[in-house]
């Protein structure tokens, strides 16, 4: 079968693996390879599992597709499963420093290879091909903790009537929480070596507060601290 050479662009994500994807961010990119080749997929996952692959698979579980590089909707996913034809391959990334709350310094890619920010999968649904945006984990365990004792306190104050003093301090509680989580947000992680310590620490519930609490919690509904 030939080979063809055929340049496209293709929106990038507004940031890398953030969710979402720009209408104006944009990468310039040149597939070198087989009209089409065909592949395993995962069933369940529909991700790629073997390139240029000439029988199918012989577990279950798997599926053997083809990708149309002649096809401008496939020529993308094209692009990401090809570099295994090109001897050599590679890509010359350029960066930009970007200096984090903590000191950290984030080297930002500024001209992503298609594969560094999408993976290709095969859409069960719609027996299309797609490009798979790569989402990475954000972090921050005190957050999460802060959440945790807010709803605590949350589930039972908008249950029951303490009365005014302690419904007051419920109220002023689940606010503190919320100064707090409004100054520790999730990290990206990938773009720290430590992640930032906690602004703040997270505001402690009243012991009365938690008293009267104990008084009505029941097992499996709102938990304990």
């Amino acid at each position: 079968m030939a080979n063809i050479t055929s340049s496209f662009t293709q929106l990038l994500p507004v940031e890398d693996f953030v969710a979402g994807i720009s209408t104006n961010r944009t990468g310039s990119y040149t597939y070198n390879g087989p009209e089409e080749f065909d592949v395993w997929v995962d069933d369940a996952t529909g991700y790629v599992i073997k390139i240029d692959v000439s029988i199918d698979p012989s577990q279950g579980g798997q599926s053997r597709k083809t990708i149309n590089a002649k096809d401008s909707s496939q020529l993308p996913m094209a692009y990401a499963l090809s570099h295994q034809f090109v001897e050599n391959y590679t890509w010359s990334h350029t960066y930009t420093d970007v200096t984090m709350s903590n000191g950290d310094v984030y080297k930002k890619m500024d001209n992503p290879d298609l594969r560094d920010v999408y993976v290709v999968a095969w859409n069960n649904v719609t027996s299309k091909w797609e490009l798979e945006q790569i989402i990475k984990e954000v972090k921050n365990d005190n957050r999460d903790e802060a959440v945790r004792r807010r709803d605590f306190v949350k589930t039972y104050g908008d249950q029951y009537d303490f009365g005014d003093t302690v419904n007051t301090k419920i109220s002023h509680y689940i606010a503190g929480i919320g100064t707090y989580l409004g100054n520790n947000p999730y990290y990206e992680t990938w773009k720290y070596v430590t992640l930032p310590d906690s602004v703040g620490t997270i505001p402690k519930i009243p012991a009365d507060v938690q008293i009267e609490l104990q008084k009505v919690s029941i097992a499996g509904v709102g938990g304990n601290v």
